[in-house]
């Protein structure tokens, strides 16, 4: 009993920090992705999909510290772009995206979804598996560019729901 009463209140201290609601606005994400080192242009459109987007903002004044997209790309579920400012990082805001994303893509009876991870760890943590680029669909431009495997090293993964 204990252990549920401690959970409920790092939730209840976690809901009067931060929040977590759908957005539309893809465009005010981008801001957010492009600062915190995602390979998008800032105030662009998606050239994919959107399947729909969240994030999270302070209760405190609203501030945008964190967001998610999840597109299609090549007829395949994909994580494009998930980001939590870094003084926000280690509350488990960026799991809290992850879960959304992934009960959106169950909702739509996907059966798999692909993301490229510049941080691999945290997403194996989630269940998320390294899959070599031979076994990936053509989701990211990650492949055809002069970086690829010199300087920048992401990782093709690849969740099964």
């Amino acid at each position: 009993m204990g252990k549920n009463n401690k959970r409920s209140a790092t939730q209840e201290r976690k809901e009067a920090m931060y929040r977590i609601r759908e957005t539309n606005d893809y465009i005010q994400l981008t801001y957010l992705f492009y600062e915190n080192g995602l390979e998008v242009e800032p105030g662009a459109e998606s050239e994919h999909e959107v399947v729909k987007c969240w994030k999270c903002v302070t209760q405190k004044d609203g501030a945008l510290i964190g967001g998610a997209s999840l597109e299609i790309r090549a007829g395949e579920y994909v994580v494009a772009d998930v980001a939590v400012e870094q003084q926000y990082r280690g509350l488990h805001i960026g799991v809290e995206l992850m879960e959304k994303v992934e009960e959106e893509i169950k909702r739509h009876e996907g059966k798999r979804a692909w993301l490229v991870a510049k941080v691999p760890e945290f997403y194996t943590k989630l269940g998320w598996d390294i899959v070599e680029r031979r076994e990936a669909p053509d989701i990211s431009k990650c492949f055809t560019c002069e970086r690829y495997g010199k300087d920048c090293h992401p990782q093709i993964m690849r969740k099964n729901f």
